[in-house]
């Protein structure tokens, strides 16, 4: 099915218009949503880590600030997003048909999703590594051992084809039982309904602690395909993309600089350092040539931190999840989350 706006090119096409054309008559992203007033953003119903409702109600995690951070880049309030819950399969559909402006759902940054579907990615947000946890009663010790294994697999993922992309180049077999989200894929594992469940490390260890018996699970140490993770959001509106994409640069230069949700207003109010008063807005003009507020960095730290305040919250030590930073610290700490420069 064609997308809005690829059905308003093809109706100005039969018009006599031209692409340059058409595409003036398509309202800019940013725009829609100013008018709109609300930033809507796709997440997940109930992955703690990454989307989830905590004790009072809120919705909270890891993709669920990023959405914050949006609404307050573009609306200056962290509280005008309204989130639609939905599933990996439901995700992609819903972003292309304008259903939501940006979808957060941990989707594996692919050359198919970059190329071909129309989306652009933000971050990588995550690195991390898909991997497979295994009941204990399986003996299974190693990745060779899964030879055979039924392993349960969320239909509209990539997970299946690179397990058969592992499998088969090792003269491997597995059955896979497709289901339709996380919440099912968890059930029927711990129902014996299949041996195997895999997924990236922080969401297997988070899952793995909410098990009935977490002790009864072991998760291979092997990682048998890389996964970078990020939100989604069009490829068909470039200064849209590049808010996105930079409001996650923001979060990330926040942490290089020392620059935190407690201390952000003193550091905009006080620092005499050209390069955080260039990146705070209070000189120059990025921020309006982006089609933002020149503070627009300091909206989006107030509302949720900086990377490292986000990390921690959701998947680091103040977490239940307690994954050390790893490829997710700075490069100084050994890690690959970094900024360009802010200038």
């Amino acid at each position: 099915m064609r997308n809005w706006r690829s059905w308003i090119l093809a109706a100005a096409a039969a018009l006599g218009l031209g692409a340059a054309e058409a595409a003036a008559q398509v309202a800019p992203q940013l725009d829609t949503i100013r008018q709109r007033n609300t930033f809507r953003c796709g997440v997940y119903d109930n992955v703690p880590g990454l989307s989830a409702l905590d004790a009072q109600g809120n919705r909270v995690g890891f993709d669920v600030d990023y959405c914050r951070a949006m609404a307050a880049a573009i609306l200056g309030d962290p509280a005008r997003v309204e989130f639609r819950t939905m599933t990996l399969a439901q995700g992609i559909p819903a972003l292309r048909s304008g259903e939501v402006d940006m979808i957060a759902l941990a989707l594996t940054y692919t050359i198919q999703r970059d190329t071909e579907l129309g989306l652009d990615f933000v971050g990588p947000t995550l690195y991390s590594g898909h991997a497979f946890m295994v009941h204990r009663r399986t003996g299974a010790q190693r990745l060779s051992d899964l030879n055979g294994a039924t392993i349960c697999i969320v239909a509209g993922g990539i997970t299946d084809s690179l397990i058969a992309d592992y499998f088969r180049a090792r003269n491997m077999t597995f059955r896979p039982l497709a289901v339709e989200n996380t919440t099912q894929m968890y059930t029927l594992y711990e129902e014996g309904r299949c041996d195997v469940v895999t997924s990236e490390v922080p969401f297997l260890g988070m899952r793995r602690s909410r098990l009935r018996q977490p002790d009864q699970h072991m998760i291979l140490n092997e990682i048998f395909a890389k996964s970078h993770m990020g939100p989604i959001v069009r490829d068909d509106d470039r200064r849209f993309s590049n808010v996105a994409r930079w409001v996650h640069y923001a979060l990330v230069n926040a942490e290089e600089m020392g620059i935190t949700r407690a201390n952000v207003d003193a550091m905009a109010r006080e620092s005499r350092d050209p390069a955080i008063r260039r990146f705070l807005g209070v000189e120059g003009d990025i921020g309006r040539n982006m089609g933002l507020p020149n503070d627009f960095t300091q909206a989006v730290i107030r509302a949720v931190g900086n990377y490292a305040e986000i990390y921690e919250r959701h998947y680091g030590m103040a977490s239940e999840i307690r994954l050390p930073r790893g490829l997710n610290a700075l490069p100084e700490n050994g890690g690959l989350q970094w900024s360009p420069t802010w200038r």
